[in-house]
């Protein structure tokens, strides 16, 4: 939807409503953040390290004041990035994983050295091996040693990234505890940094945790827990529905809202503003204010989300009944067409017939008589137009027993080539008038088991279409036989068809030109489609703007065993897998009509018909 004041998108209708919607941006980043987690920590880890290499201070702690991250620090972030970029490899190999592992199982067993340095008091020599800190260091009794609390963040992190492999769900609690309790540790320590409290990042006597490194350790607890969201529960937080949406405002609040207050008392006890007790009130009365902002903000948007969901419902439903309504006008529009072509039928057989005595009559049977007569040429005339309407009802039946799925093929052993003559040798006079010479060229046999007369109306149709579109122009036409498969091909030298409308004409009612140039309702090609397909074969066309078409059809040969002599004879039979849905045979039977029975009645008694 969009806002009333400047157009842009208000997200969410109504008063206070957020502008987020439940399909959130965050869904797409889920892929994203491992990996450029990995990336940001190599960076940072890898400027420590030369930091140390130069002795460039900034590099080593940020600011001269904060504590240094220490160079085995810097060494276990590497390999811990490495693990993650390795695990985050689409399609990663055995050898993959297990470098990944082996490079997880390395910051655990730093992590734990470090850790067993400080509890058992037992130095294992491990915190200078790559460079030697000088006396003096910030926040750093024990030279080169990384903070207790870094130890045992890198030991969680060692352990969660061994376990992203994990199969069973009941590591799902373990790790998510782990990378959680890291990320606390990492917040707390930055906390420290931005209140100044130097309490929050370092425990005792042992090495305070660098700025640097607590902020590695939330940004690697982010990527390790985006690696694997169906165990972490990260698709719960970045999910397109009401909990996540309330998920990623409550948890801003849980970990803004300490940063928020702890900066206010801080500052207001550095102030003398206050004591102790009115800061414990403070923080209470602050933590509560924050958190039912959140949840109030919460409630709105999904009271929003809500209502636009209804609003959605009620959409889809009305798309639901136009759909329907356009389904019911697509079968009443099928139906109307199937009908009107059957009873267009009969006035249409009765018309020709009537004109056919007529020109007997007119010619006295004599074709010459007939070229010279005005009248006899319009009734020649009229029995062309008669005869295109007739393969115009035949195509509209065609079309819907093809979408009522009624139709079927009647195989028989035929020579392929035969039906291509018999398909063109009553099109040879229209050709002539037209000016296109017929050129054909057919191998003696192509034997195998076809619908002869489906075969027919697809060739016609293709013959008719190179007719129509590439007048006083030659026409060829061939039958092949390519290997198991037999190939028909219709070439003619017209206009030619445009390269995005090739596979578009083979559609019902698709034409490549505007009707008012050439005739035809598009139904032609997509019946011949129909019937080709229903062999099991394929149509297609190879044509450019301006150079003529060629239509080429493709059929497997079915072997026959026995002469074709021999089996003309026999029944029409089935092909023996033939259960798919095809084309029927267009019927010429006469339905019942008293004016036909009439008419056929009348030229009977009339001695001049032959």
């Amino acid at each position: 939807m969009m806002s009333k004041a400047g157009g842009r998108s208000s997200g969410l209708d109504g008063p206070g409503c957020p502008r987020e919607r439940p399909g959130s941006p965050l869904l797409g980043w889920i892929g994203i953040i491992p990996r450029a987690a990995s990336a940001v920590t190599v960076v940072t880890a890898g400027a420590v390290l030369v930091g140390w290499w130069l002795d460039v201070q900034t590099l080593k702690s940020v600011h001269p004041t904060f504590v240094t991250m220490k160079a085995n620090t810097a060494l276990a972030f590497l390999a811990a990035a490495a693990s993650l970029w390795l695990h985050c490899r689409a399609g990663s190999s055995l050898w993959t994983r297990r470098l990944s592992r082996a490079c997880a199982g390395g910051v655990a067993v730093v992590g734990l050295l470090t850790f067993l340095e400080y509890a058992l008091n037992l130095p294992f020599h491990i915190d200078q091996i790559l460079f030697r800190e000088g006396p003096g260091a910030v926040g750093t009794p024990h030279l080169g040693r990384m903070a207790i609390t870094a130890a045992i963040c890198f030991l969680l992190l060692g352990t969660a990234l061994c376990l992203l492999d994990a199969k069973a769900r009941r590591v799902r609690r373990l790790f998510f505890a782990m990378v959680v309790l890291i990320a606390l540790f990492g917040q707390l320590a930055v906390l420290g940094y931005v209140l100044g409290e130097g309490y929050l990042y370092g425990v005792g006597a042992t090495t305070a945790m660098a700025l640097h490194t607590a902020l590695l350790f939330l940004v690697l607890s982010a990527g390790v827990l985006c690696a694997r969201p169906e165990l972490s529960g990260v698709e719960l937080l970045m999910s397109a529905g009401a909990g996540g949406v309330m998920a990623r405002r409550l948890i801003l609040a849980a970990f803004g809202a300490p940063f928020v207050l702890g900066w206010v008392i801080v500052k207001g006890r550095k102030l003398g503003l206050y004591d102790s007790a009115f800061e414990s009130s403070l923080l209470v009365v602050g933590c509560v204010v924050l958190i039912v902002r959140h949840i109030w903000k919460s409630a709105a948007a999904l009271e929003c989300i809500d209502r636009d969901r209804g609003r959605a419902v009620e959409d889809r439903g009305r798309l639901a009944l136009r759909e329907e309504a356009a389904q019911a006008a697509v079968r009443e529009r099928d139906e109307f067409l199937s009908i009107a072509s059957h009873e267009l039928r009969t006035p249409i057989a009765a018309l020709q017939l009537t004109l056919q005595a007529l020109e007997r009559r007119l010619g006295g049977g004599e074709p010459a008589t007939v070229r010279h007569d005005p009248t006899a040429r319009a009734v020649e005339g009229s029995l062309r137009q008669v005869a295109r309407l007739t393969r115009l009802v035949d195509q509209l039946l065609d079309l819907s027993r093809i979408k009522a799925g009624r139709l079927e093929l009647e195989l028989e052993r035929v020579n392929l080539a035969e039906v291509v003559r018999q398909a063109v040798e009553p099109l040879r006079g229209v050709l002539a008038q037209a000016g296109c010479a017929l050129r054909l060229h057919v191998e003696r046999e192509i034997l195998g088991c076809w619908d002869a007369l489906r075969i027919e109306q697809v060739v016609t149709n293709l013959v008719s279409n190179a007719l129509k579109y590439g007048a006083n122009a030659p026409v060829e036409v061939s039958a092949l036989r390519r290997g198991d498969t037999a190939v028909i091909a219709v070439r003619d030298h017209g206009i030619g068809i445009a390269p995005e409308n090739t596979a578009r004409i083979f559609e019902r009612f698709e034409r490549a030109v505007s009707s008012r140039d050439y005739a035809g309702v598009g139904i032609g090609l997509f019946v011949a489609r129909q019937i080709v397909e229903a062999h099991g074969g394929s149509i297609r066309v190879e044509s450019a703007l301006g150079m003529g078409s060629t239509f080429v059809v493709e059929l497997p040969i079915e072997h026959v065993v026995e002469p074709l002599e021999a089996t003309r004879t026999r029944p029409e039979r089935k092909r023996p897998q033939a259960k798919r849905r095809a084309p029927e045979r267009t019927k010429s039977a006469v339905e019942d009509d008293g004016e036909l029975s009439a008419t056929l009645v009348d030229l009977l008694d009339k001695p001049s018909i032959p």
